[in-house]
């Protein structure tokens, strides 16, 4: 199966990682508030890791922090609409979502690296 143009996009621009992914779709699995702490030990990471997981998951409006916890809060239908396929294709198509976030990935440490080629060169 094959995923949307629009959730390509979005993938692209909203999940940096496939821990990002897994954190986000954990919080969204219920209704409530995660404690960080629990939320590391189930991704197995750090309390710190999950802290930042959180962080990035609130700034692209996916989740919100709460103190110590943190729960899924979609800042708009559409995306609790995208992160509703989202979860749905990554337990189809698993290897094809990892695929787009990793290549996206990729390219963006590319580029990191190319602009600082291009500075050494000067």
């Amino acid at each position: 199966m094959t995923l949307s143009e629009d959730l390509r996009r979005f993938v692209v621009a909203k999940i940096s990682s496939v821990a990002h992914l897994e954190a986000l779709l954990l919080l969204r699995s219920t209704g409530t508030a995660w404690s960080l702490q629990e939320l590391s030990a189930r991704l197995y990471v750090s309390p710190s890791t999950a802290s930042k997981l959180v962080e990035d998951l609130q700034s692209r409006g996916l989740a919100v922090r709460l103190g110590e916890n943190a729960q899924y809060l979609p800042k708009s239908d559409n995306i609790a609409h995208a992160v509703d396929e989202l979860s749905t294709m990554y337990g189809r198509s698993l290897i094809e979502v990892t695929r787009l976030i990793h290549a996206t990935t990729e390219r963006k440490a590319r580029r990191f690296a190319d602009a600082f080629d291009v500075r050494k060169d000067s």
